[in-house]
């Protein structure tokens, strides 16, 4: 964004309107990131959860 138009935006609506404007940007930038973060690890917890089932199974089998 070129600081002109920032500019031209406080003057003509005033800071705080700019301000909350911005802030909305960036919180819904984070919780996009956060959510494909999210879907990563919970991606990750069911491989893991497969492999502990599989470990488990196979001690099971040694036992008998």
């Amino acid at each position: 964004m070129d600081i002109q138009i920032i500019l031209q935006a406080i003057s003509t609506v005033g800071f705080p309107i700019v301000g909350c404007a911005a802030m909305f940007w960036m919180v819904n930038k984070q919780s996009e990131q956060h959510k494909e973060e999210m879907d990563a690890v919970r991606a990750s917890l069911d491989k893991n959860t497969l492999a502990l089932l599989e470990l488990k199974n196979a001690l099971e089998r040694d036992e008998k």
